[in-house]
């Protein structure tokens, strides 16, 4: 739970805030451990929207908060006992029921009018578990909604990325075309062919941001474990093997002098491994982590 809980601290209260719609005071207080002025179900749903946005494990955590809110029942339960309801004086006992007939008459015949008008309307239940239910599914169809939002600008960013794609490699098979023509001349007129010369690949592995993220890091030869949150190049030794992860959203990487761009909605994990880099997934990550997620 330590781990999951210096994770979400070192993303941020205003950045979770951001990615999830959470009251920053509600997440400060989540991230600290404190549950005071949080009900039991909102508590709840917001620990379902950490544990899927961020891939942590917080039920240590929602534990001790069930500790702590069934406490609270049973003191808000022993307080009521102590307030009494006054017995009504007797000497007013008629002019109460009169007062009584005559309130019920009228809401008998306008409750009569009102359902007469509105048959088919369901019921309203007050209901404050219900409400707070619906206010956590709330919040989770707004980020939905962002989501699907941000979903559609990454997918034209990659329509114009594949457009820009084809037009490069079209240009490169025009040249090779040139070059193919200058070849075969050469061969006709008895000219000797240049020998083509073989390049050595530069090997690099960095991390281009955007802006503000966070990513994780592991040694694979020494299973070294390293986080950081920063908005500018970060280079990683090509001579080691790596695991790394990210959160939800668009990383920019360079990787041996050719830059990639991965968007998901998901985090996202990568191995670089004898010079060779892919994207994988959590079970193979988890195998090359000695079983943990992270």
């Amino acid at each position: 739970m330590e781990e999951s809980l210096l994770i979400l601290k070192e993303i941020g209260a205003q950045r979770i805030h951001k990615d999830t719609h959470i009251s920053r005071e509600y997440v400060q207080a989540i991230i600290h451990g404190s549950f005071d002025g949080l009900h039991p179900v909102q508590f709840n749903g917001f620990i379902s929207i950490l544990e899927r946005e961020y891939d942590v494990d917080l039920s240590e955590l929602q534990k001790q908060a069930k500790v702590y809110f069934s406490e609270v029942d049973g003191e808000d339960r022993e307080v009521k006992k102590v307030f009494v309801t006054p017995q009504r004086q007797k000497n007013n006992a008629g002019a109460y029921i009169w007062a009584g007939i005559i309130v019920f008459v009228a809401v008998a015949y306008y409750s009569f009018g009102y359902l007469s008008s509105m048959a088919n309307v369901d019921q309203e239940i007050d209901n404050s578990h219900i409400e707070d239910a619906q206010k956590i599914a709330t919040i989770s169809d707004d980020k939905e909604e962002i989501e699907a939002i941000r979903s559609d600008e990454d997918n034209e960013a990659e329509v114009t990325s594949e457009i820009e794609k084809i037009e490069i490699v079209s240009e490169v098979e025009a040249i090779e075309e040139k070059i193919e023509a200058i070849e075969i001349e050469d061969l006709l007129v008895g000219k000797p062919l240049v020998q083509e010369e073989v390049l050595n690949v530069i090997e690099t592995l960095k991390i281009l941001p955007k802006r503000k993220i966070w990513a994780g890091y592991i040694n694979i030869k020494t299973n070294q474990k390293y986080q950081k949150v920063f908005r500018k190049e970060f280079v990683l030794d090509t001579q080691e093997d790596w695991l790394l992860l990210f959160g939800q959203g668009t990383v920019h990487l360079e990787v041996n002098g050719k830059k990639e761009t991965f968007s998901s909605q998901q985090n996202m994990r990568f191995k670089y491994v004898d010079g060779k880099f892919e994207k994988i997934t959590l079970t193979e990550f988890k195998s090359l982590n000695k079983g943990r997620k992270w």
